[in-house]
């Protein structure tokens, strides 16, 4: 399916518009890369590894951090679908996602999101995260972070999509966790991935405030661990 087919969803609607309101010369366009490039885990054609390099532009720029080129390159050319986030030609955020299937469930994996500060805090994040859980509609979405910004956005999403949040405070849902042992995600029982990434992704990783700090004073930022957040359907 096109870009343009995705586009015409409401949710893909919705964040154009305000993309455009922001800027009128922002757009989005959605690629499938493992369609696309075919052989691009071994081998990255030129077109796909410029996009690559932007997004590493991008990640640099948010996080105000930089893992290498290398990590990104592993990165991207694991996931299923990128949504790159453009001003005209030049890409100012993006987000991945890997799909599986697994015991007849569906699986959304929402690998990165990332904006850079012209675009960051701007309204767009929730937006995408719209669109992105409705380009491959499942029964569990996963993600790793270590931002509890990023885990209330979760939140609400899965909350207008009929879903439940794990791990809250002082519990985690048991079926999401094997589900996630079963994808090989290293998850121990507080939904922890230690050692997950490289160290601390986003140097100014805010404050989680009183209702989340008994969740994230378990999660060791500089070690790289990240908690793996899960929304379900009752």
């Amino acid at each position: 399916m096109t870009t343009q087919f995705y586009k015409d969803l409401p949710q893909g609607k919705a964040l154009l518009n305000h993309l455009k309101k922001i800027n009128n010369k922002y757009d989005f366009d959605i690629i499938f890369p493992k369609e696309i490039w075919p052989n691009i885990a071994n081998e990255q054609s030129a077109d796909a590894l410029e996009i690559i390099k932007q997004h590493h532009k991008v990640f640099q720029d948010s996080t105000k951090n930089d893992f290498g080129m290398d990590y990104i390159i592993g990165a991207s050319i694991s996931a299923d679908c990128w949504i790159n986030i453009k001003n005209e030609d030049n890409i100012i955020g993006y987000s991945t996602n890997l799909f599986h299937e697994i015991n007849n469930k569906k699986v959304n994996y929402f690998r990165v999101t990332f904006f850079d500060s012209s675009i960051k805090g701007a309204g767009a994040y929730a937006l995408l995260q719209d669109l992105r859980i409705n380009i491959f509609p499942s029964d569990y979405i996963f993600s790793r972070t270590q931002n509890p910004i990023v885990y209330k956005t979760f939140e609400r999403l899965f909350n207008q999509n009929g879903m439940i949040i794990s791990p809250r405070v002082d519990y985690v849902d048991q079926k999401c966790l094997s589900l996630a042992k079963k994808l090989d995600f290293e998850v121990d029982n507080n939904s922890i991935i230690k050692n997950a990434v490289r160290s601390i992704v986003a140097l100014e990783t805010p404050d989680p405030g009183e209702k989340l700090r008994s969740m994230w004073d378990k999660i060791d930022l500089y070690n790289g661990d990240t908690l793996l957040v899960a929304g379900y359907k009752k």
